[in-house]
């Protein structure tokens, strides 16, 4: 899930998949600022925006990167990251940066990237899918379930009865404090506030068999102003919840069948990246279209939406960028570097 940052678009994006694992001591290889090779391969799996002009970008295998020029340069920020096989980067509202991993649970900067430390006291399981703040509480989703820290990570607490240590892909909070957690193979669940333990969000027999929200896996979530729920599937499109989750509509026919990757709504451009493009709509989610042009990469992992029609979207293949909400794309990878020989997830 990327940070908003300075961004004003309601924003998911998640990492998704395991792909082959390299030496945990892969970034002693590489020191902090160092560029890479013109050869080397990095799928991005997360994107966070700061101020100005930073962007983090997660990878997985080669770390963490920064850009102080909206993407144009990178460097590698990687001192005190013990794995470099990361899921998930957000800015929090104190400008620290937090970074959930595949084996070694959440880091924190708080110095811009310039060290980072591993923040996991309370984790029972290090896997680190999804961060998000909400309310001034960073909220994670584990291989374990739910936790959440109002001290910067400092220390964790569980909140998982009635998960039985569900993998944790996507988490959302609405205005009323109720959770969602969307999970592996078991769909998604809800945790109004006040309850205490989630329950699983079965599909509604009020609602045709097309607008059933399917029960397996949920990769995106996100919540818009008017409340309003929106889950991104593995392989069934974009669905609406407008009653916090008990009956729920398809979002725009183009989107049957595609594999979410992730949501961004509330502005005048609203997208959807999935594992073959980028769509993008402009009325509101009712109907939806390509917004690939320049995008040779199409596997998207991760976006994060900024200003004035500027989109960052993390691929199989490095970064790419536009300045025109999708119109037209480039590659912007100088210091990351790509190849044609991927070994990062690509599902």
């Amino acid at each position: 899930m990327k940070s908003r940052g300075s961004c004003d678009i309601l924003s998911v994006c998640v990492g998704v998949g395991l792909g082959l694992l390299a030496p945990a001591d892969a970034l002693a290889q590489q020191g902090p600022g160092e560029p890479l090779g013109p050869e080397t391969f990095v799928s991005i799996q997360s994107l966070a925006l700061g101020e100005k002009q930073v962007v983090y970008a997660g990878s997985f295998g080669k770390g963490i990167f920064k850009s102080d020029d909206g993407g144009r340069t990178w460097l590698a920020v990687n001192e005190g990251m013990t794995d470099p096989f990361v899921y998930v980067v957000v800015v929090g509202p104190d400008k620290s940066v937090y970074a959930g991993t595949l084996r070694g649970g959440v880091f924190r900067t708080q110095n811009g990237g310039k060290s980072w430390t591993a923040v996991n006291a309370g984790l029972d399981r290090l896997e680190t899918q999804v961060l998000t703040f909400h309310g001034g509480v960073l909220y994670a989703g584990t291989g374990s379930g739910v936790y959440w820290s109002k001290n910067g990570g400092e220390k964790w607490t569980a909140d998982n009865h009635g998960l039985n240590n569900f993998l944790v892909r996507a988490l959302a909070v609405d205005g009323q404090g109720t959770l969602y957690a969307g999970t592996t193979g078991m769909g998604l669940y809800r945790k109004p506030a006040g309850a205490s333990q989630w329950a699983r969000i079965t599909p509604s027999q009020l609602s045709h068999p097309r607008d059933q929200i399917p029960a397996n896996f949920v990769r995106s979530l996100v919540v818009g102003k008017a409340g309003d729920l929106y889950a991104g599937t593995a392989d069934n499109g974009v669905y609406v919840s407008r009653d916090q989750g008990e009956s729920w509509r398809t979002l725009g026919g183009h989107l049957a069948n595609a594999s979410v990757r992730g949501i961004a709504i509330g502005g005048s451009s609203w997208f959807v990246g999935t594992g073959v493009g980028m769509y993008r709509s402009g009325d509101q989610g009712k109907t939806w279209v390509p917004a690939n042009n320049g995008l040779t990469e199409r596997a998207i992992q991760s976006f994060a939406v900024g200003k004035d029609g500027t989109v960052f979207a993390g691929t199989s293949g490095g970064v790419f960028k536009t300045e025109d909400d999708g119109a037209h794309w480039f590659s912007t990878n100088q210091g990351i570097g790509t190849s044609r020989n991927p070994i990062g997830p690509r599902h």
